[in-house]
């Protein structure tokens, strides 16, 4: 038999403050990631253009660099644009201007049919809110005021 733990006196189950605490933890180790991944792509992208810019402008597109747990070579990568309502628009005019006239432009009209009929997702999540308790003299700490 299963022991369910007795809730606390405002109806949360027991560990619900160690929830809390714990999506606390996490979102904050999280933010950290991320800011530590923004900055080492920066990093990194700023090298590899240092490097493909070098091999480029010595006629060296071939050339293969040897690492210690592989090779890096100069690839080009061929992925399409993204698909954005003025992307849309455009290449629906232009695929109206191809047929000639032979069928009237509703390229408004279809953008206005996907925009009214777009769904959403809607999921729930929660937001933190940092509060900064401003410090003796008024002014929140860390900040140039």
């Amino acid at each position: 038999m299963a022991l369910t733990p007795k809730p606390t006196s405002n109806g949360l189950p027991a560990e619900f403050n160690n929830w809390v605490r714990n999506f606390v933890h996490y979102d904050t180790l999280t933010k950290s990631f991320q800011v530590q991944t923004t900055n080492a792509r920066q990093v990194k992208d700023e090298y590899e253009a240092k490097i493909v810019n070098t091999l480029k402008s010595n006629n060296m597109g071939s050339a293969t660099i040897q690492i210690s747990n592989g090779r890096l070579q100069l690839q080009e990568d061929k992925h399409p644009a993204p698909l954005t309502f003025q992307t849309l628009t455009a290449l629906l005019h232009d695929y109206y201007r191809a047929k000639g006239g032979a069928y009237p432009d509703e390229t408004d009209a279809i953008l206005r049919f996907i925009r009214t009929h777009r769904k959403n997702i809607i999921t729930s999540r929660l937001k933190r809110d940092l509060y900064i308790p401003a410090g003796p003299d008024g002014t929140l700490p860390g900040l140039n005021n």
